[in-house]
């Protein structure tokens, strides 16, 4: 019998998908700012691994759209709130280091279409990548 997934999801995630793509961008700055205000990095990290978990269940094509919007809104977000979600998704990274992965592979192959995004890369991705 398959296994039945049981952690939490964002069903949050999943309806953004008919925005349009600027809603969506509007949708992950709020989203940002929401994770930015919660007190602790590890509490931020609970609430990013059910949006990306959620991420990795639509199609590739919405995925890749998402991601991209939440990759415009966190390049637009305040300094401050994005190293905030950047700490809580390195914290993610460690429980859940596949999942962080996959979500960063297609956050690359994004880069090159979004300005400023091969700059703004989170710091947990330099120090994993450094002998």
């Amino acid at each position: 019998m398959a296994k039945i997934e049981d952690r939490p999801f964002d069903a949050g995630v999943a309806q953004a998908r008919t925005k349009t793509d600027a809603e969506l961008i509007e949708w992950w700055k709020q989203r940002v700012a929401l994770l930015a205000g919660i007190p602790s990095d590890v509490a931020r990290a609970g609430a990013v691994l059910p949006q990306l978990r959620e991420l990795a269940r639509l199609p590739e094509p919405d995925r890749r759209r998402l991601i991209k919007s939440r990759m415009q809104a966190v390049i637009a977000a305040p300094r401050d709130q994005a190293a905030k979600l950047f700490a809580a998704v390195g914290l993610a990274n460690a429980m859940d280091p596949a999942l962080v992965k996959s979500d960063q592979q297609i956050a690359d192959q994004l880069a090159p279409e979004i300005p400023g995004a091969a700059e703004f890369r989170p710091e947990f991705i330099e120090r994993r990548e450094q002998p």
